[in-house]
């Protein structure tokens, strides 16, 4: 957190010396669309169904010239998926499902599971005006962002056996009997990288007003770094849609 508010002082600071044109600050909400593990080949996370979930920020706009702008943002993101049926039990759960001693054995059976994760994020982004008259302006915007994991938790629901292949055949001798998948919290922000980073772009309309400008825009991220610590509980990047109304307010000229 603390390095987070560093970083988005720093860039506010940044943008304000550089900016010729109007400096705006506004707010928005609307949202979030993940995409994690979707797609994902690894066994511990494909399959995630993904859940829509809300998204907050607060936005900083510093005019270069007419048509370009430095944007920063400070976001509030959260990724929710879930899975319903036959999975692979991460590793790093064993013990809270008291499974010991086994080591490295992959293990799987049915449940439900629901992962939460929640960053704060501040993307730095350059933002073009592509059209532009008295009332409305379409625009694009790209950059980089950094996040910082603050939540990370997963529920889960269900007893059966447990088994030591994807197909249900064969279990344990000493777990030959259903076990219980009722946890209702496991925190797991131990097991996930605190920090994230990744690319944003985004499009959009804003339309002006006497003290500013209503804005709605579509914004896609990619982090580039995987999110858990150990291979053994997935090797996922975030990505994700997200879909916001805001409102800008002109500070200046």
């Amino acid at each position: 957190m603390k390095q987070l508010s560093v970083l988005f002082i720093f860039v506010c600071t940044f943008t304000l010396l550089q900016a010729q044109q109007i400096i705006s600050l506004g707010f928005k909400g609307g949202i979030n669309i993940p995409g994690l593990s979707v797609n994902s080949s690894n066994p511990v996370v494909s399959g995630y169904k993904t859940l829509l979930s809300p998204s907050y920020g607060a936005v900083l706009e510093c005019g270069l010239n007419k048509k370009w702008s430095i944007l920063t943002e400070i976001n509030y993101a959260n990724t929710t998926v879930s899975k319903n049926g036959s999975q692979e039990i991460p590793k790093s759960s064993y013990e809270s499902f008291g499974i010991t001693g086994l080591g490295d054995t992959s293990l799987y059976s049915n449940f439900y599971s629901k992962i939460q994760l929640k960053y704060l994020e501040a993307p730095l982004m350059l933002k073009y005006y592509i059209y532009q008259n008295d009332k409305i302006n379409f625009f694009v915007n790209g950059g980089v962002f950094a996040g910082i994991l603050f939540y990370g938790n997963v529920k889960t629901q269900g007893r059966d056996t447990v088994y030591t292949n994807a197909a249900h055949t064969t279990t344990i001798k000493h777990l030959n009997f259903p076990i219980s998948f009722n946890l209702q919290s496991l925190d797991v922000i131990d097991w996930l990288n605190a920090v994230n980073f990744g690319l944003q772009a985004g499009l959009g309309f804003t339309m002006k007003s006497d003290f500013g400008e209503l804005f709605a825009n579509l914004t896609t991220t990619h982090g580039l770094m995987n999110i858990q610590m150990s291979s053994g509980d997935g090797s996922n990047k975030t990505k994700g849609l997200n879909l916001a109304v805001g409102y800008l307010f002109h500070l200046s000229k």
